[in-house]
């Protein structure tokens, strides 16, 4: 959420990145935020089994990442994701995002889509891969993700310097 003079705006909670064969959406509308919840849960002494929440997963797959001279730096040290937590948010990001561009084509992502891209280019991948991946899905549906604007166009003709001269 973003204070826009006085008015509160909503950023999108999707995010669109170069995977695997082609550029997909990714994104955890409520259904997969729930399927998330319930899959990354566990079960207490008395066998209950209890969700894990939304902000729970993001905290645990947050903690160990840091950015270092604009670099993305993960320390497994202080790293409490797990790769199941990690897989499952890339899985669910395809199906809630539902789009891709493959070969300047553009395609729907069903589950089982999902789960063969997730299978082909995911789980033989190293983990900081799916780590990075799924927090940078997480951050677009907890924060929002606000995309890069476009260079606009200048407009009037360029100087070599930027500043108009005279020719006197």
């Amino acid at each position: 959420m973003d204070l826009d003079q006085g008015r509160v705006t909503s950023l999108p909670t999707d995010i669109t990145i170069d995977f695997a064969d082609g550029r997909y959406t990714f994104a955890l509308p409520l259904p997969q935020q729930f399927e998330l919840e319930d899959k990354c849960g566990a079960s207490d002494n008395a066998g209950v089994r209890r969700r894990k929440g939304i902000l729970e997963i993001y905290g645990d797959i947050l903690a160990g990442l840091m950015v270092v001279d604009g670099q993305l730096v993960a320390n497994p040290h202080a790293g409490r994701a797990s790769s199941f937590e990690c897989r499952e948010v890339v899985r669910l990001g395809l199906v809630g995002g539902n789009s891709g561009l493959v070969n300047g084509e553009d395609v729907k992502v069903s589950p089982a889509r999902a789960l063969s891209l997730v299978e082909r280019y995911v789980d033989g991948r190293p983990i900081v891969e799916r780590w990075t991946l799924a927090a940078a899905i997480l951050r677009a549906t907890v924060e929002g993700f606000d995309p890069p604007k476009k260079d606009e166009p200048a407009e009037g003709p360029a100087t070599d310097s930027g500043v108009a001269t005279s020719s006197d």
